[in-house]
């Protein structure tokens, strides 16, 4: 697959996953490798994660740094995984 193309597929599924950060409702399908769609699953829900806990006036300085932690290791293996940085 020609460089171009692969980032227009990386393209969209930082569009689809960056809206169910946001906007939540049902993860958005995909296909693929297994360690690739495992990787951007896992760094996708520790962003929500991560969102929903910032939104939340219930939510303590210990919940974020724990919901921090969670995003950065998951941000972690979708690095090493895909070979780029997770930029949301």
């Amino acid at each position: 697959m020609a460089k171009n193309d692969q980032e227009k597929i990386m393209a969209e599924v930082l569009r689809e996953m960056g809206t169910y950060i946001l906007e939540g409702g049902e993860f958005p399908s995909m296909s693929g490798d297994a360690d690739q769609v495992r990787a951007i699953k896992r760094a996708t829900l520790a962003s929500r994660r991560l969102y929903e806990c910032l939104c939340s006036s219930a939510s303590t300085l210990d919940s974020v740094a724990t919901m921090m932690e969670e995003k950065s290791r998951a941000a972690d293996e979708f690095k090493k995984t895909i070979g780029r940085d997770w930029v949301l």
